[in-house]
């Protein structure tokens, strides 16, 4: 019942822009950063532009994921308000195999970390609301500014197959 957009590519005022993972449930749309590095990583996070990520002995710095995280809501709660959609957007920081240590209070950011991922997940499998008109709607509003790359196979296969014709001309 959910529908995904896995690093969507958006297509606004002509500009294209990568954001993270968007998952539009029947009740809210959620807009979720990844954090997943090595095994039992710790991230510990604060205000400022950086993160630290701990494994064992090393430290690394890391942009701060909330910066991606409030831009993402920003965009999908500004494309929802353009065309009138009255649709929850939530923001959530998930890390399935390390720990978030965020020492400030995240009043609108829910943080899932190893700790609390399995409850998370097994709650959204659980999920038997079905599907909604406004979650249509909603996934239609994003689909339409969404970009689309593909190439067609179809013809390729015929490409090839004259260009190894012209190959096999030459050689005789």
């Amino acid at each position: 019942n959910y529908l995904l957009f896995y690093y969507p590519i958006l297509l606004l005022k002509k500009a294209p822009i990568e954001l993270d993972i968007i998952i539009v449930t029947p009740v809210e749309c959620m807009c979720i950063t990844v954090l997943e590095e090595e095994d039992v990583a710790a991230f510990v996070g604060g205000g400022e532009r950086f993160w630290i990520k701990k494994f064992g002995e090393n430290e690394t710095k890391l942009l701060n994921p909330l910066i991606a995280l409030n831009r993402m809501e920003k965009i999908i709660s500004g494309l929802f308000k353009a065309s009138d959609i009255d649709f929850p957007v939530k923001k959530y920081l998930l890390s399935r195999n390390g720990f978030i240590d965020y020492p400030g209070t995240s009043f609108d950011v829910k943080m899932i970390d190893r700790r609390s991922y399995p409850e998370w997940f097994a709650a959204q499998q659980k999920s038997v609301t079905p599907m909604k008109f406004s979650q249509f709607k909603a996934a239609q509003a994003i689909l339409d500014v969404g970009q689309s790359t593909s190439i067609s196979s179809l013809f390729e296969a015929d490409e090839e197959q004259s260009d190894s014709e012209k190959l096999n001309k030459e050689e005789f």
